[in-house]
């Protein structure tokens, strides 16, 4: 009686997903830099920082995209 045998090759809908770094250090910037804004709105009460929100957005949105892994949010 044959036993199956693991295979080591991984599907194509099993392979590792293609991280990039470039896009992984945007988003985090993006969403530090906003964030930084929000902060000194918070200080300040100057509301052209409250502009900081759209870069927070953008860069979660960014983390949520597949080129930020496999594992991703």
């Amino acid at each position: 009686m044959a036993h199956p045998v693991a295979s080591t090759e991984r599907s194509p809908s099993e392979s590792a997903g293609t991280i990039s770094i470039p896009w992984i250090v945007l988003s985090a910037v993006l969403c530090g830099v906003g964030l930084g804004a929000l902060a000194y709105w918070f200080l300040t009460g100057n509301w052209i920082y409250f502009a900081g929100v759209a870069p927070v957005i953008v860069g979660a949105l960014m983390f949520l995209s597949p080129r930020a892994g496999p594992d991703h949010a």
